[in-house]
């Protein structure tokens, strides 16, 4: 029997001495292959044969360098694979980590870790896994028995086997992640990301519920302040992928991967997980859990603090009590919330809605679910936000945003980590509860939001931008963009939106070249992200590419009629809004926007001519462009001085305005802005132009 075996995956029979077999493989994948043949072969063979006559083997596996001598191969690979079918039963195959680590993607069986074994005549103890397929009842029974150091497990009056196979000295260990090729610096702390639990059952509603413990764990781990957690949204881009832990290490940049599986059954579930330490390739913790469905959501909450405590880290009582806290019981909810989850991190307007009716559907099974309440909110409060307006047209009426107010009632309700970010959103981008519109607060009331939601969820990248956005709008943008790059960093897969909070704060620091390249770089990787696109166009137009800031106006307003483009600009809202002494970024930002969709081969020249024609309309409209070109608009200093002393009042307005626009550069302006400072609009136009230009030239003295 183990001869056609051992032919039929591609082996070598090495060596028959006694009553064993040691036989060379081309692959870890082959060799567990022909193991578990060989058991269920034998399993079929001793069916109905007395127990005195019964024939059971015992079965090593190891990965290791190999020496050959004629036909026979020696070395420690050999040996340890010899030491690991001493360690098992009668039935039972062992295998080292290696093994595990080449073969686990390929093969649905269950590798419970037995722990580090010391082996003869071997210096270093071997992490040790037993193999079963799932279902196998005696695997409890069997993890019991197991010796923890290194006893051999003797059966007298048995055959045993041993196979290993040999591999090419320079080929790197799969789980052995390289400091050259890790896409980030690691951080100062512990550093760890979730590969998506594989779905070992086989049906669209197991795997969506994998992934959902998957995400729930991701949640679970964020909350220890001594552990750095790749995002989920970060963690699901590999979602289905085939990846080593190592690769996946080097491109998320961290130190450690947590990857497992889930299988249910109607009633029961299984998971097995792991943590690696993919700098050394060790494994460093790893554990089954199974038992009645129902019970799922409790077991998993026990995970995080196992793996903070592998890591030797201490999870205090109120982020255990988080950890704790079963946000549903119902696993029907938790399907449900998870495709709305996965839906509504793609980031878009289409899947953001598609999204709403599955955390509908979640906290109808549930409504004691807060976690799907607030994204539920969410949901509602993003177009508000990004001004995705158009899905909401036939919802009967009701806007979104007043639903979001309906649903943040439930946020509130039920404790979640989660209101403290959509409350400092709120209070950033709506003037009051009363307001569907609003301005940027940037309160101190925001940054303590931020600040508990950071607190409770330390690895909560939208926690860190939300900190980001408060500190921006409060014109403390350096500090603002570290947040920015935390946010970018606990999130590598990021959406782009994280870069419109990037830019932003690079615009406020005058760094508009850095904050153009950055927008640009985004649009070019994600080319439907239209919330980037005014903020592109005014940064463009305000460095003097008017070409191309007109042209990101058209892209961004694709399809309308060029005569309705100055009516867009003039309506957009920008997210950010600047308070206090960083006000003037807001009229900055706007101006730049309205200087991206002047007519194509507008100049300063061409302005200044309209300066100078007979009628007051066009006066007006060439005052009016000359204010956004800012300091580029000083040639046309003296004509509008002129026409601070025209007869209407809305040239001399306009005319004031457009000198206050232009800045440190009209200086020669003061004496007849001065003059004209007092009652009536112009006059009060005149007064606020020489306080800009003073500004200004206090600015540029510091």
């Amino acid at each position: 029997m183990v001869e056609p075996v051992t032919e039929q995956h591609g082996g070598r029979i090495a060596n028959t001495a006694g009553d064993s077999f040691l036989i060379e493989f081309r692959s870890a994948v082959d060799a567990l292959r022909a193991a578990l043949s060989i058991q269920d072969q034998l399993q079929t063979r001793n069916a109905g044969v007395a127990a005195d006559r019964a024939i059971l083997l015992r079965i090593g596996l190891n990965v290791g360098d190999v020496i050959s001598n004629g036909g026979d191969i020696l070395g420690d690979g050999v040996n340890v694979a010899a030491r690991l079918e001493a360690l098992d039963e009668p039935g039972g195959i062992t295998a080292s980590q290696a093994v595990v680590s080449y073969a686990r993607k390929s093969i649905t069986a269950d590798c419970i870790p037995m722990g580090p074994q010391m082996a003869r005549n071997i210096p270093e103890p071997v992490e040790v896994f037993w193999i079963g397929k799932f279902g196998d009842t005696a695997k409890q029974k069997k993890r019991a028995q197991f010796p923890r150091a290194g006893l051999a497990v003797g059966i007298g009056g048995l055959a045993a086997a041993a196979a290993v196979f040999w591999i090419a000295p320079w080929q790197s260990d799969p789980d052995q992640a390289i400091a050259a090729r890790m896409a980030f610096p690691l951080p100062d702390l512990p550093s760890v990301a979730v590969l998506p639990l594989a779905d070992a059952t086989g049906d669209s509603g197991s795997a969506m519920l994998a992934d959902g413990f998957s995400e729930d764990l991701i949640t679970d781990l964020s909350r220890i302040s001594g552990l750095f957690v790749i995002s989920g949204n970060s963690s699901f881009a590999y979602q289905n992928q085939q990846i080593s832990p190592a690769q996946f290490a080097e491109e998320m940049g961290v130190r450690y991967v947590v990857d497992g599986s889930l299988r249910r059954t109607a009633t029961a579930f299984r998971v097995n997980i792991r943590l690696t330490d993919t700098s050394s390739g060790r494994l460093v913790w790893a554990d089954r859990f199974d038992g009645p469905l129902q019970e799922l959501f409790s077991v998993q909450n026990r995970i995080a603090p196992d793996i903070a405590k592998a890591l030797e880290l201490r999870v205090d009582e109120g982020e255990r009590t988080g950890i704790e806290q079963v946000d549903t019981a119902t696993i029907a909810a938790r399907e449900a919330f998870q495709q709305g989850w996965e839906l509504y991190a793609r980031f878009n307007e289409q899947d953001n809605l598609a999204a709403i009716p599955h955390f509908e559907q979640a906290v109808t099974l549930d409504p004691g679910y807060g976690r799907a309440w607030a994204f539920l909110a969410m949901a509602h409060l993003r177009p508000h936000i990004f001004h995705n307006w158009s899905g909401f047209a036939e919802r009967a009426g009701e806007m979104h945003i007043c639903l979001f107010y309906k649903y943040f009632q439930e946020v509130v309700r039920h404790d979640t980590p989660l209101k403290h970010v959509i409350r400092a959103m709120v209070l950033l981008n709506l003037h009051d509860w009363d307001s569907a519109r609003g301005s940027s607060q940037g309160t101190f009331e925001a940054r303590q939001e931020a600040a508990r939601a950071i607190a409770l969820q330390p690895s909560d990248p939208e926690a860190h931008l939300a900190m980001a956005w408060v500190l921006i709008a409060a014109g403390q943008p350096e500090e603002g963009l570290a947040f920015v790059q935390a946010a970018m960093r606990l999130d590598p897969k990021h959406p782009s939106h994280y870069v419109l909070f990037q830019a932003a704060a690079h615009f406020a620091k005058g760094e508009y070249d850095l904050a153009a390249d950055r927008l640009l770089a985004e649009l070019e990787l994600n080319p439907q992200a239209r919330e980037l696109m005014p903020i592109a166009a005014s940064v463009l137009a305000l460095k003097g590419e008017q070409r191309q800031a007109r042209a990101m106006v058209e892209r961004w307003q694709k399809g309308k009629e060029e005569a309705l483009l100055p009516m867009a600009v003039e309506r957009h809202f920008f997210i950010v809004r600047w308070i206090g002494n960083s006000q003037h970024l807001n009229r900055r930002l706007s101006d730049g926007l309205r200087l991206a969709v002047l007519p194509p081969g507008t100049t300063v020249a061409s302005l200044r001519a309209g300066l100078t024609l007979a009628d007051a309309s066009s006066q007006r409209q060439a005052a009016r462009a000359l204010g956004l070109f800012g300091a580029g608009a000083a040639p046309a200093v003296p004509e509008l001085i002129e026409l601070l002393d025209s007869p209407s009042a809305f040239v001399r307005k306009d005319a004031a305005n457009a000198l206050g626009g232009i800045g440190a550069a009209a200086e020669a302006a003061l004496p007849a802005l001065d003059a004209l400072a007092g009652s009536g609009l112009a006059g009060k136009r005149a007064a606020l132009a020489a306080e800009r230009i003073r500004s200004s030239l206090a600015e540029e003295e510091l």
